[in-house]
């Protein structure tokens, strides 16, 4: 595996055990799989990401594969026998689906601010409730969502009581559920991550006011889009400005 796509490997790996795990308890986790170190005693991202970095690339996948992450892009594929092996390559994802009740539409701008800030082009955002993002004028809805839907597409959960009360978020998730291969759940307080119930408790998921878990959705999407990575000190102010009207709207 390249050190590209094991920074990538990585960075997924983090960015699914942080969701419902402590940094203490991640370590404790790695251990299980002989990932140790006795030097670490500072139990931050950066040192974690390093310790993940030590383990060898079957160990990584075999994480991954307990973390129910999708690993087809990090395996190096064999074709038929006496033929060369197909190398690597990096598969980035191209566009970005929102998934939501219309009811958390405000809270939702100010997100896909977020997404734009990070490097996302407004054109491969689809949301259904917001002008110039969703379906066009006399198109089919329905077909219109399963015509946006495929394996280029990340998709985000935008979770609240709301969402689980919306026949139609119920239908996008069933679709984005059979044709996508990468979700995350965006938990919208006062709803929590600890309440994401069915296949949602599955997929990646970040609070959508918790800072570091807008850090870690800029380093994710960074490595799964390509995108050039915004500079800290860039990014930090625009992040702040969004992520204080969202603390305001759910208050």
């Amino acid at each position: 595996m390249n050190p590209v796509t094991q920074h990538r490997l990585i960075q997924d790996i983090f960015f699914s055990l942080q969701t419902s795990h402590s940094m203490r308890e991640m370590v404790d986790i790695l251990s299980g799989y002989g990932i140790t170190n006795a030097q670490v005693n500072d139990y931050t991202q950066t040192e974690i990401k390093k310790l993940l970095a030590t383990a060898s690339d079957n160990v990584l996948l075999l994480i991954a594969d307990d973390l129910k992450i999708d690993t087809s892009n990090y395996v190096i594929q064999q074709k038929t026998k006496g033929k060369p092996t197909v190398k690597e390559k990096d598969i980035f994802l191209k566009k970005v689906f929102i998934s939501h009740s219309s009811k958390d539409k405000e809270v939702v701008i100010n997100f896909i601010q977020i997404l734009e800030v990070i490097g996302i082009k407004p054109e491969n955002i689809f949301c259904t409730s917001l002008e110039g993002y969703g379906a066009g004028l006399g198109s089919n809805f329905i077909e219109e969502i399963e015509a946006r839907l495929d394996e280029d597409v990340l998709v985000f959960f935008m979770l609240s009581d709301h969402f689980y009360k919306s026949p139609m978020c119920l239908i996008e998730m069933g679709a984005a559920w059979a044709k996508t291969k990468s979700q995350i759940s965006v938990a919208i307080t006062p709803f929590d991550l600890d309440n994401i119930k069915g296949v949602f408790k599955h997929f990646q998921g970040i609070q959508i006011d918790q800072e570091l878990h807008y850090d870690l959705l800029k380093e994710t999407l960074e490595t799964k889009f390509g995108l050039e990575p915004i500079r800290p000190l860039v990014w930090a102010p625009k992040r702040n400005i969004f992520l204080n009207m969202i603390k305001q709207q759910i208050q």
